[in-house]
């Protein structure tokens, strides 16, 4: 092996992105000890070696909240270009952001440094109009959905599927099997998971729709006892806060728990789990939990949006089976009682709950199998 330094620069800048950025970087250095990382990431990135141009942790942006994130973006690209400029590194990677990795794939081209894009963003569902960028800054997109291969190649953009770094991760995750037990408590316990997301703005608009429902399935189901999910502990008061004013206002007493960060020991607990669209529904789909997937927009966002949505479907499960695997909706107003409804249906009609879970297998035997990190490695040691 080439024992020559050589670095590559590779930029995330989402908390998900953070994780397959670090894993993928491991896999990189294990093929190749000699290259060094820079770039911009978070802590599990600073842990597997990144040297870190910014930390992104307070730059995580979305929709029209990323219009109060710009000037403090700006700062970050400059620092990035400087670095392309002195530095020249072999390689560049961007992994999903795509409002901000699209920049510093056209500054990396201009400076004919090569560009892979991993983790690509959705464009199939949102923005079809972007591939023209794609295929005029991007030398290859490494893709972690089978359908995405094709919808690339097909528009002229050299792609390769990889598989879904996410099963990466949970193949190697340790699950405290007593917590779900003790979450459990008894085998014919009907536990409903809330997971209302990891972003602060998400958590804002979908918390207090996930706790109307939590109340409408109560008032059917008495025994029905609620998780709740803080992923990240950042968001801890945040969520406690919504709860308590919820319960206050509405002099409700359900018995809902929060827990923190242990989601997969929260979803292997669960009954059924009520959820953000994104890619948790993958790691539900793996553990086979029947699931309802929701994502709360504002009005003007609703209607600003739709005509530029070029898939059917919101949820990634239903996406990759092609078909509606679990109830999806995309809501503009606090819709609980249609939620309550699909909930109530796969808490109670056997039937229902066995074909959900059928749909889980089938998609998890199409896109779960571990080693998208590995695979995701060799593509990018081969354009260097």
């Amino acid at each position: 092996m080439d024992t020559i330094t050589k670095k590559i620069f590779i930029s995330a800048g989402e908390t998900s992105g953070d994780m397959h950025g670090s894993n993928l970087m491991r896999e990189i250095h294990r093929k190749n000890p000699s290259i060094t990382f820079y770039g911009l990431g978070r802590n599990k990135m600073a842990e597997a070696g990144l040297q870190c141009i910014h930390d992104m942790s307070s730059h995580s942006v979305m929709w029209l909240q990323a219009l109060k994130k710009i000037p403090g973006l700006w700062n970050v690209f400059k620092n990035c270009t400087r670095f392309f400029d002195e530095e020249r590194p072999e390689l560049v990677i961007l992994i999903d952001y795509v409002g901000f990795n699209l920049y510093l794939a056209k500054a990396a081209k201009k400076r004919n440094i090569p560009v892979m894009y991993y983790i690509s963003p959705q464009l199939w569902a949102h923005g079809s109009w972007r591939i023209k960028k794609i295929k005029k800054f991007v030398d290859r997109m490494v893709v972690i959905y089978p359908f995405e291969e094709a919808f690339y190649t097909n528009g002229g953009v050299s792609a390769k599927y990889v598989g879904h770094p996410l099963f990466d991760e949970l193949n190697t995750r340790d699950i405290d099997e007593v917590l779900v037990e003790k979450m459990k408590a008894g085998e014919d316990k009907t536990i409903v998971s809330l997971l209302p997301g990891s972003r602060k703005q998400e958590i804002r608009k979908l918390l207090p729709v996930l706790l109307e429902t939590a109340t409408a399935i109560h008032e059917k189901i008495p025994s029905a006892t609620f998780l709740l999910s803080c992923s990240n502990t950042r968001n801890l008061e945040l969520i406690e806060g919504i709860t308590k004013r919820f319960t206050s206002a509405n002099n409700k007493r359900l018995s809902i728990e929060i827990v923190t960060e242990k989601v997969s020991e929260i979803i292997k607990a669960s009954s059924l789990c009520i959820c953000n669209s994104g890619t948790v529904t993958l790691e539900i789909a793996n553990y086979q939990i029947p699931m309802i997937a929701c994502y709360r927009v504002s009005p003007f966002e609703y209607f600003a949006s739709k005509p530029h949505i070029d898939t059917p479907y919101i949820c990634l499960v239903n996406a990759i089976a092609a078909k509606e695997v679990v109830p999806e909706k995309t809501m503009y107003r606090d819709d609980y009682k249609w939620l309550a409804s699909h909930a109530t249906e796969l808490l109670l009609n056997e039937e229902k709950r066995e074909v959900c879970i059928a749909g889980l297998k089938e998609v998890t035997s199409l896109i779960g199998a571990p080693g998208a990190s590995e695979k995701a490695a060799e593509e990018a040691l081969s354009m260097i």
